[in-house]
């Protein structure tokens, strides 16, 4: 079965037409929303091959929700894309709870992202000797390095030998893009460079110890890309009359469902941040497979009286807002709904994404407590569609 590609452009609305008629004539089945769309399938480009199309996931929209950042300042609406109901109804009332309590503080404790080639030696004390030299050799190692682009910066790195094999975590800066492609292409030229210079064997350029689109304990304790932490209290009458609960009875559901974490193992605690940082990666252009380690998240709760303090902690919010998917039609819309598209804007971005994952977090536990968990998702979350006739 040959697929239609058209050689002179193969991201024209006539090829993308070809290879949909296809598909519907194989699977005998109607295509007729995937390739109807007002976005030029030519502005994908760089961005997917083999185009057939749109998914048009929808939007719903978040907030005000108050935010107090070091970059984010100010009222936000943010963007929520997601097909699961209830889920924009919570994080409204998270964000309105978080608002009239002052709003959410956030500061982001560290801005780095890894690549971790590894080199192979010919004994462990050959794999010491290149380690120290690696250390002496390292400034001009990240002038290699950085010869290869304007934005990325080699800032540090991690050494670690496991018998002859020595594994060498970089922490890069990357400006407002998401980065990993450029670190790369730096990685790619120090280690050709390394060959060079020293006596290895054999090195490749990852060695899965950057631990890119995994959740891991490295990246936990070390951070990787923006480290976010977020704070916010919560006044006993916003508690009472729009969570419906109490400060005591949430922190104490919070301590214990820590326990049941523990028990089944998981990395993190907190009750759904995937749920809100996949629904913004989506509306916002951002790597889906990049979720898989953003989603790790630390609540802490703690009761101050009848008001309620609570914290959450994002040490490996992977985000850009250059570069990637951002620039994408709808996907730069939903940035410049929250101001957040460009150069100069990717911290924003983190903060506000922390926010909002605060705010899923204290409307989830919220409603666990006060019971009406199942009757919100059976108002919101059913999906009745209109049976044609």
């Amino acid at each position: 079965m040959k697929f239609p590609k058209n050689r002179s452009n193969d991201y024209s609305r006539e090829a993308l037409k070809s290879r949909i008629e296809h598909l519907s004539e194989q699977s005998g089945h109607s295509l007729d929303y995937l390739g109807n769309s007002a976005i030029d399938p030519n502005l994908t480009k760089g961005n997917i091959e083999s185009i057939i199309g749109f998914s048009q996931v929808p939007v719903g929209i978040v907030g005000p929700l108050k935010i107090n950042g070091e970059h984010a300042k100010g009222d936000f609406l943010v963007p929520l894309s997601t097909t699961e109901g209830a889920l924009v109804a919570s994080y409204n009332r998270g964000a309105r709870a978080i608002s009239l309590s002052g709003g959410a503080n956030v500061i982001i404790t560290k801005d780095q992202i890894q690549r971790a080639p590894y080199f192979v030696l010919e004994n462990v004390f050959k794999a010491k000797a290149f380690a120290d030299w690696f250390s002496q050799n390292f400034k001009t190692l990240k002038e290699v390095a950085e010869s290869t682009t304007s934005h990325g910066k080699l800032e540090s790195y991690r050494a670690f030998i496991q018998g002859k094999i020595v594994y060498i975590r970089l922490d890069y800066s990357t400006g407002d893009a998401m980065g990993m492609n450029m670190i790369t292409k730096a990685t790619h030229a120090m280690c050709r460079y390394i060959k060079d210079q020293f006596p290895i064997e054999k090195y490749a350029i990852e060695s899965n110890m950057a631990v890119d689109k995994k959740p891991s304990a490295i990246n936990t304790i070390l951070g990787r890309g923006k480290s976010v932490t977020v704070e916010a209290l919560f006044k006993e009458r916003v508690i009472s009359r729009f969570l419906r609960t109490t400060a005591k009875e949430i922190d104490l559901a919070y301590k214990r469902q820590v326990t049941g974490s523990q028990l089944g193992g998981v990395m993190g605690s907190n009750g759904h941040v995937a749920n809100g940082v996949a629904a913004i990666f989506l509306a916002c252009g951002q790597d889906m497979a990049n979720l898989s380690e953003s989603c790790v998240g630390y609540v802490y709760t703690e009761a101050v009286e009848n008001d309620l303090y609570v914290s959450v902690n994002l040490p490996s919010l992977i985000v850009g807002t250059i570069g990637g998917g951002v620039s994408l039609p709808t996907q730069r819309e939903c940035l410049n709904i929250i101001g957040c598209h460009g150069k100069g804007k990717a911290k924003k971005f983190a903060e506000i994404v922390a926010a909002t994952v605060l705010a899923g977090e204290i409307s989830l536990a919220a409603s666990i407590v006060a019971g009406d968990f199942v009757t919100a998702h059976e108002k919101f979350g059913r999906n009745r569609p209109k049976t044609k006739k």
